[in-house]
């Protein structure tokens, strides 16, 4: 039994609802602020409803995933609710056209952690209907207001084109807006790297986003990663191996390609090497926590066989 939250044992002793929530009490207080887990009150009613036709009524928030925004709400009986508006927490329950979606996203978000990519606080709950995956919003934190844009808005696109662009021009808008360039560019590319090896197609121009730094402030940095999922496991027909083109390319992507997005970045060749290398290095890593994911066993091969190839094109 793992926590669902650092994803490390729950021991023995653990107290009762230590068990029956499989979460520990201080990882509880680290993501929820409380000292007791939330009741979810949220019914399997709510779930299908909001699922089958309730996505213009202000429940889900934008994206393929369906997304939900909670409500927490503390004291003596803290709970999560169903939100009309932007608020603290997403929920991102199991969904019929794609198995283990939240388990997906909780492993390769694990993965990303694992690698030195800063991320949204994640995990995972348990409904009825399985697992469901979900985060804390970083723009929202702590009763803080903090300014947020994705590379959609930054570039002036609508939602709907949010695969047209390169990531060419996203290393540019961190160019020209990050108040910290070369730690956010070196930090985009470790992204792109990692989301290769993993198969996670989907780094769209609304899955990068810079935040203030402090409430206020201006100021504005690459926010921590979010959204990270398998794409080429879940759906191996998905020939394309980016959602934007790196190096005039969506798929069939090298080794050189890096290199030729490092170079126009203006991230100097030898830091390119080190993150490519450093990433690759952690394959044995990563198939190990395929392995011993929540993931059925088939999407568990799927996913280990697609690290081993991706990771063999970044070798030298």
């Amino acid at each position: 039994m793992k926590c669902l939250y650092c994803n490390k044992p729950i021991a023995d002793g653990a107290t009762e609802q230590e068990k029956a929530q499989c979460w520990h009490t201080k990882c509880v207080k680290q993501f929820f602020g409380t000292a007791k887990f939330p009741l979810i009150d949220i019914s399997d009613e709510n779930l299908i409803e909001i699922a089958g036709e309730s996505t213009n009524k202000g429940f889900t928030v934008p994206g393929v995933q369906k997304k939900l925004s909670l409500h927490f709400e503390g004291g003596a009986k803290p709970r999560l609710t169903l939100s009309n508006y932007p608020t603290g927490y997403i929920l991102k329950p199991q969904t019929e056209d794609y198995e283990a979606m939240p388990e997906a996203e909780f492993l390769v978000m694990s993965m990303a952690r694992v690698t030195g990519i800063r991320t949204v606080p994640f995990a995972l709950i348990k409904l009825d209907g399985g697992y469901a995956y979900i985060t804390r919003r970083i723009d929202r934190a702590y009763g803080n207001m903090l300014a947020m844009e994705d590379f959609c808005q930054l570039e002036e696109r609508l939602t709907q084109d949010k695969y047209k662009g390169s990531y060419e021009r996203c290393a540019k808008l961190i160019a020209k807006y990050s108040e910290r360039r070369g730690f956010d560019l070196s930090e985009m590319f470790l992204r792109l790297v990692f989301s290769f090896v993993t198969g996670n197609s989907d780094m769209h121009l609304k899955n990068f986003s810079l935040i203030e730094d402090s409430a206020g402030s201006q100021k504005y940095v690459l926010s921590e990663a979010y959204d990270m999922l398998p794409v080429n496991a879940i759906l191996p027909e998905d020939s394309e191996q980016f959602a934007l083109t790196m190096n005039g390319k969506k798929r069939n992507i090298r080794r050189k390609d890096f290199f030729v997005f490092a170079e126009n970045a203006g991230i100097p060749a030898a830091a390119a090497e080190k993150i490519i290398s450093d990433v690759v290095s952690l394959e044995d890593t990563y198939v190990l926590m395929c392995k011993d994911s929540y993931l059925p066993g088939k999407l568990k091969a799927t996913l280990a066989d697609l690290i081993i190839a991706r990771a063999n094109i970044l070798r030298v």
